[in-house]
């Protein structure tokens, strides 16, 4: 038992039981039940919480629903896990049912859900019968956020035909050699004998799609030691020898890198609000204009891998590989729009949110909610304490004197942009849950390795001490 955890006067206290088949699970129980009160106690007290839910199955093939809460607790807005409960069919009318079971066993109230972020699929978002449509139901104010995260991914899946060969082919390459433990091994020894800077390459799977920059990253920077390794084995060769094979290989390293910096952001996006997230996806997409612009005036600079190999190979590139790299960067721009656009054109009506100081005053927003704003922007302590990077702080502490513009801003502010947490859910869930322990309940064991709530160990042990049985 780690001191970190609880401190060592309750570790020692801890120690001191006997410990006997069921005792540790008993213990874990009580404490995962002790952080679930303290949460609920929270959620009840705020008037606000927002939801954040997915579903995935774990090492037994089991679905196992997992959900998020935001909430409003000491004039600041918090995160922790709400609850995992397995599924049988993971169908729309199944999940809410769940969700609304569990909402009306621990006394939360549907009306004060002013969100709920879920990924793309129909069960979740489908327009007649879906989990979103049944929430609004029952919360008509609720927001719904379709995953950034999940937006991003299905953005950058779109590729030319042109690019998508490539694609597949590079993964062919790695695939070959990387799912068999014999050829891996061999191929790291050929890396070791050549000083070579890696020793082996990436596994790339659909699911892990955010690999494929590294990937193939990897695959240009080991483009030679695979060239000699699959000399005489395979016509993947063949490939690793076109130039315009590896010019396009490089190219899709370089804009995958920057895909996934753009989506390391959005992971931490949930503690920034949308806004932060839409102005960080308009500058890429700015970005990727200017990349066009670049590719097309012969400046490679941008995309550094892509450069390099043109400067070591002096190649110059074809105007065919061009007018690709081209229409690939127009059409992510284009798709971006299309995922995020109408998203973004809604929340400029509302731009007051993350700057309250402007002249212009909205034209939808109330005469109450008017008057507030004009006496919040004459108001110059408040200006000068004003912090865009805490805006969901700066309209708490103006909660009381403008009721009615932090309403309409936390309805806004609150609602989670990804299901990141989500996400990071299901992966603490592989380490608890093995092939060797796929019969245990994960739902405590979970919460205690989430939670982002202190348990009070000693409360518990208190609480939940026994007499010792004699023959122990």
């Amino acid at each position: 038992m780690r001191p970190t955890m609880f401190g060592e006067k309750e570790v020692k206290e801890i120690e001191r039981i006997p410990l006997s088949n069921n005792t540790v699970a008993r213990r874990i129980d009580e404490m995962a039940e002790w952080a679930e009160d303290e949460l609920i106690r929270r959620v009840v007290c705020s008037k606000y919480y927002t939801l954040q839910l997915d579903e995935s199955t774990d090492v037994q093939g089991l679905s196992q629903l997992l959900v998020f809460v935001r909430y409003i607790w000491q004039n600041d807005a918090h995160e922790d896990i709400l609850f995992c409960k397995p599924i049988s069919r993971g169908t729309a009318e199944e999940i809410f049912n769940v969700i609304d079971s569990y909402i009306k066993e621990k006394g939360l109230q549907w009306k004060n859900c002013f969100g709920i972020c879920t990924d793309g699929a129909r069960a979740m978002c489908g327009k007649n019968s879906s989990v979103v449509t049944r929430v609004l139901k029952q919360s008509p104010c609720a927001l719904w956020t379709h995953c950034s995260l999940h937006r991003e991914a299905l953005v950058s899946k779109a590729l030319p035909n042109d690019f998508k060969t490539v694609l597949n082919t590079a993964v062919k390459i790695v695939n070959y050699i990387k799912t068999k433990p014999l050829q891996a091994r061999l191929f790291q020894k050929l890396c070791e004998e050549m000083g070579s800077l890696h020793t082996s390459l990436l596994l790339h799977t659909e699911v892990r799609w955010l690999s494929r920059g590294k990937v193939l990253t990897r695959l240009v920077e080991l483009r030679n030691e695979v060239t000699i390794y699959l000399e005489g084995k395979t016509e993947y060769i063949e490939s690793l020898l076109d130039k315009e094979f590896i010019l396009k290989l490089t190219y899709l390293a370089d804009i995958f890198s920057k895909l996934n910096e753009l989506n390391l952001y959005l992971q931490g996006s949930n503690e920034s609000d949308i806004f932060a997230v839409h102005d960080r996806i308009r500058a890429f997409m700015k970005k990727l204009m200017l990349w066009r612009s670049c590719i097309e005036d012969g400046k490679y600079d941008c995309f550094e891998t892509l450069e390099t190999f043109i400067i070591e190979n002096q190649v110059q590139p074809k105007t065919n590989v061009l007018s690709a790299i081209s229409t690939h960067l127009s059409l992510l721009k284009n798709n971006f729009d299309a995922y995020f656009g109408e998203e973004m054109k809604k929340l400029d009506s509302l731009n007051w949110i993350c700057n309250p100081f402007q002249d212009r005053l909205p034209s939808s927003m109330s005469t109450k909610a008017s008057e507030e704003l004009i006496d919040l922007s004459e108001d110059t302590s408040l200006r000068n304490s004003f912090n865009r990077k805490q805006l969901t702080k700066f309209w708490l502490s103006v909660a009381g004197n403008y009721p009615c513009l932090f309403d309409e801003a936390i309805q806004v502010l609150l609602p989670f942009s990804t299901s990141y947490l989500c996400e990071a859910g299901f992966s603490a869930m592989i380490s608890i849950k093995t092939k060797y322990r796929n019969k245990l309940d994960v739902s405590n064991s979970l919460r205690l390795k989430v939670t982002k709530i202190e348990v009070d160990a000693k409360a518990v042990m208190t609480k939940n001490r026994k007499q010792i049985h004699p023959s122990h």
